[in-house]
Formats: C-alpha cells, sequence, structure tokens
C-alpha cells in the first residue's frame, strides 16, 4: 500500500461516513499538521490537505493531468455500460474541468468568446425578480425547507434562462442532472446507476434537440452563442462538445451555486452576530459570499492524475496516480489563513481561497455564482424578518466526495401576522 514519506498510518480516511460528512474538518486539520499527502486504499486516491501542495497541483498541468477530473475511480457496470451506449459514443467529451491543453486552452477561448462578464452581469435584473418571486410564493408561511423553495431552484432557473432551457422543463432537467451527481459520486446500488444512466441518455437527447432548433431559429440564448463562437485559428465546437459542455455548465451553474447559498444560509442564521451585521450592512453580502466559499467550500475538492513519477511535498508519487485536492482542507490552512476555523464575513478578502479552483481551471461561472450569491443574500435577509434556523432539525449534508451541501435545511421568521402574538 502506498504510505506518506513519514510512514505515518493514517487511520480510515471514510469521507461518505455520516461522522465525517458531519463535520469533516477535525480530521482535515489532523491531515494537515501529521501526513498533509496520504493514500486512501478505499477511494484508490492520493488525498492533497495543504494549501501550497494545492497550488503546486494546479500551476503543474505537465505532471498532473486534469482528464476524468470530475469522477472518482470507480468501475462502471456492465449494466449501466449497456445503458450509456444508448447514447452518444464516448460521452461525455473532455470539456473544461476535465480536460488538458491544448484541448481545454481551445474550449476554453471558445466559452470566454460568448461567457463575458457583461452577458453575466446583464442577469442582475432576472436574478433579482426570480429571487424576489421565489420568497414570494412562501413568505406568509413563516417557515419554509431554504434548499428545496430557494437555494436550488435559484440558479437552475437562471442557469436554464441563460442557456436557453424553457422553465417548463426545469425540474425535468434537475432530475438529470441529480442524477448524474450520483454517477459521479460513486456508491449507489447498481439498479439507481442504471436509472441515473438513463437520465443521461435522456439528458444528452434534450440537449440535441435543442441545439437541432438553434440552428435554424437562433435565440438570444446561450446555447445560440456556444453554436456561433468563434475564435481565429480555432474550429468551431461540435454538437458532441457543446452537449458535454452544458452538463458542465447545468452541474456546475447548479448544484454547486445552490450548494453555496444553502450553505451560506445555515451558517449565518448559526452564527446570528454575523446574520445581524449583514442585515445591518447588505453591502457585506460580497464578503459574506467569499467567507461562505472559503469556510463550507461547495465542492470539496477534485481530481488530478500525475504522468510521470513526482515527489509532492516531500511525498513521491508514482506516475498514474490519482489525487484528490482537499480544496476545502487548504481553505482552512492555518499558514495561509489567520483564524480559519472562525466564520468571519468582515475577514478582508484577499481572493486566495480555492473553492473555484486555480490556474487554467479557474472556475469560468465564478463571476456567475457570486453575483447569484450575493442577490441570494440580499434578498433572504432584507424581507425575512428575524430569520433563524428551526430548532431539533437533523442536519444531513449529501453523501458525495465531491460535493458539500445540505439535503435540506429549515429556516423561519417573523410574518406580519406573528408579530406581537
Amino acid at each position: 500500500m502506498p504510505t506518506n514519506s513519514n510512514n505515518f498510518t493514517q487511520p480510515s480516511y471514510l469521507p461518505l461516513s455520516p461522522e465525517h460528512q458531519a463535520n469533516p474538518y477535525g480530521f482535515l486539520r489532523q491531515a494537515r499538521q501529521e501526513y498533509p499527502i496520504f493514500y486512501s486504499p478505499t477511494l484508490r486516491l492520493w488525498i492533497v490537505t495543504r494549501y501550497a501542495d494545492i497550488i503546486q497541483v494546479l500551476k503543474d498541468t505537465k505532471s498532473f493531468s486534469s482528464a476524468n477530473s470530475n469522477l472518482v475511480d470507480l468501475e462502471v457496470s456492465p449494466e449501466v455500460e449497456a445503458v450509456l451506449k444508448e447514447g452518444y459514443p464516448n460521452m461525455p467529451r473532455p470539456s473544461l474541468v476535465d480536460n488538458d491543453p491544448p484541448g481545454h486552452t481551445r474550449i476554453r477561448a471558445l466559452v470566454n468568446s460568448v461567457l463575458t462578464p457583461a452577458s453575466i452581469a446583464a442577469l442582475e435584473p432576472r436574478i433579482y425578480a426570480t429571487a424576489n418571486a421565489l420568497v414570494d410564493e412562501w413568505i406568509d408561511a413563516g417557515r419554509v425547507d431554504i434548499v428545496s423553495k430557494f437555494a436550488s431552484p435559484l440558479p437552475l432557473l437562471i442557469m436554464g434562462d441563460f442557456l436557453g432551457i424553457p422553465r417548463a422543463d426545469i425540474q425535468t432537467v434537475k432530475k438529470w442532472c441529480d442524477d448524474w451527481l450520483v454517477i459521479l459520486s460513486g456508491g449507489a446500488p447498481v439498479e439507481q446507476h442504471v436509472e441515473c444512466a438513463r437520465s443521461f441518455v435522456s439528458l444528452q437527447h434534450y440537449v440535441t434537440d435543442i441545439l437541432e432548433q438553434r440552428s435554424v431559429n437562433p435565440q438570444p440564448d446561450l446555447l445560440t452563442a456556444l453554436l456561433n463562437a468563434t475564435v481565429e485559428g480555432e474550429a468551431n465546437l461540435s454538437p458532441a462538445e457543446i452537449i458535454s459542455l452544458v452538463m458542465q455548465l447545468v452541474f456546475a451553474g447548479h448544484e454547486t451555486t445552490a450548494h453555496l447559498i444553502g450553505n451560506a444560509v445555515a451558517l449565518l442564521v448559526q452564527h446570528p452576530e454575523q446574520l445581524e451585521a449583514l442585515q445591518q450592512n447588505p453591502s457585506l453580502a460580497v464578503n459574506a459570499v467569499e467567507e461562505v466559499l472559503r469556510f463550507e467550500s461547495p465542492v470539496p475538492g477534485l481530481i488530478r492524475t500525475t504522468t510521470e513519477a513526482v515527489e509532492l511535498g516531500g511525498v513521491q508519487i508514482p506516475k498514474g496516480a490519482r489525487l484528490q485536492l482537499l480544496y476545502a482542507s487548504g481553505n482552512r490552512d492555518e499558514i495561509q489563513f489567520s483564524e480559519p476555523e472562525s466564520f468571519d464575513i468582515q475577514r478582508p478578502p484577499n481572493g486566495k481561497h480555492l473553492a473555484f479552483g486555480g490556474g487554467i481551471h479557474y472556475c469560468v461561472g465564478a463571476a456567475l455564482a457570486r453575483l447569484e450569491g450575493r442577490i441570494a443574500l440580499e434578498v433572504l435577509t432584507q424581507r425575512l424578518s428575524n430569520l433563524r434556523m428551526v430548532p431539533n432539525q437533523e442536519i444531513l449534508y449529501y453523501p458525495s466526495i465531491i460535493i458539500r451541501g445540505l439535503l435540506n435545511f429549515w429556516v423561519e421568521w417573523d410574518t406580519p401576522s406573528s408579530v406581537g402574538t
């Protein structure tokens, strides 16, 4: 079994266990101090926990490949493989997260040509309107699961609008996205993986149908823009590449931002002094989003594969080894951040957290996630009086090594009818 350089026998790393899901940060702090790079036989991954080592990997795209960086190393059953053959061959294609230069360079340039700061900023009125409309649906109830009724639908609706997916189809697309996440995460029974594979194929066919419509009837949406995206000296995106890219955009634009918002609300109501500061000064929403991203990263870490034998942090790692860069651990590295275990929305921003990755793979949707997170916090904290956590609820997280988010989270507030009663 691979070991680290000082032969430290690390305790069992079980990131899907209830104990670790509830609070992984004590284990990660011990890991940074005693075995910052170690091998997990359960996941068949080398785990990288320190900020400096993670940065080194992110900068070295030659030695550390991003191919298959969104997948854990799990075997696909014959039943699942048979279903996947009903879709497009070799899907999903390498796109942004799971690609290396020069392929990544080409696709990134084409996406950047249409996913511009101006196109993101133009969404601000729609995000405000959608956030307020969602709140209107349940504000009189005085209590809501903020994950299912706000944090999840808001980024999904906005990403759907941005891409050009009809809102009538959003819930179906959401189910397909959830099922795709199950495939990425692994661990489910074969029967469930088969059903998720069917959803994956349905998602491919659905996007293909929209692309065919846009080819004859262009619309002012991102799908049309991707079809027409051009960069001098580079081939246009193929339909298969657009399908793969849309899958990543839907996942990143929905799941990760939904968990950013859900984690933010949970942290704020569990830190009343921070919530009060934000209510009194809404401009702190920008800082609050950055602190949530650092403190409770929606993407705990992604995968890299060594293209040659390397030394990292004093540890010898063989060629072909897979590593998980634990952004969630790096974001609490004591060497990089002052008082990293404290949640403080007034922490001076330094732009150094790893929630969006780094290097050439820095998240292409970071600006949109930040915009949606800021608006979500502004709307919630200004419209919900005396916002607080519903007591005695069980707090559960998605059983995943690539997503850190709540299954549900109940909050309550004072409605006009409840004041004075």
